[in-house]
């Protein structure tokens, strides 16, 4: 059966940014569920910025949808198409690792690992502290 998702997004939004990139996956995204796709910063790159990301399959349309005039969806018309404006400037798509003032995505098949894109955009998993130490 061939998938109308035939991509991966791996999407790395910046502590300082996550309820605007909330908002900017709600407008983009296909549920009203979709602006809590970023939760917690649990990754951070080398110098030590946090990050919160998510990996997805998506449509082709994905980058055209990212890149023109945002409109509220009739899944949310009530959203915040300022704060998803202001994300969606933020974007850089397969432009290189990711930074405090850049939404990073590397986009390729959907048959990519997660990991390895996590990997390209520069970041790692925060350890937590050990419990009673």
């Amino acid at each position: 059966m061939i998938t109308q998702y035939q991509q991966r997004a791996t999407i790395a939004a910046p502590a300082a940014h996550i309820p605007d990139a909330n908002q900017l996956a709600l407008c983009l995204g296909e549920s009203t569920q979709d602006d809590r796709t970023f939760t917690v910063a649990s990754y951070q790159d080398a110098s030590g910025n946090l990050y919160a990301v998510a990996s997805t399959v998506t449509k082709p349309i994905f980058v055209e949808m990212a890149g023109q005039p945002l409109q509220a969806p009739d899944h949310a018309p009530d959203m915040d198409l300022e704060a998803a404006t202001r994300a969606q400037a933020l974007i850089q798509i397969n432009n290189g690792t990711a930074g405090p003032d850049v939404i990073a995505v590397i986009l390729g098949s959907n048959a990519d690992s997660a990991q390895d894109h996590i990997a390209a955009l520069g970041l790692k998993r925060v350890l937590e502290p050990e419990m009673g130490t």
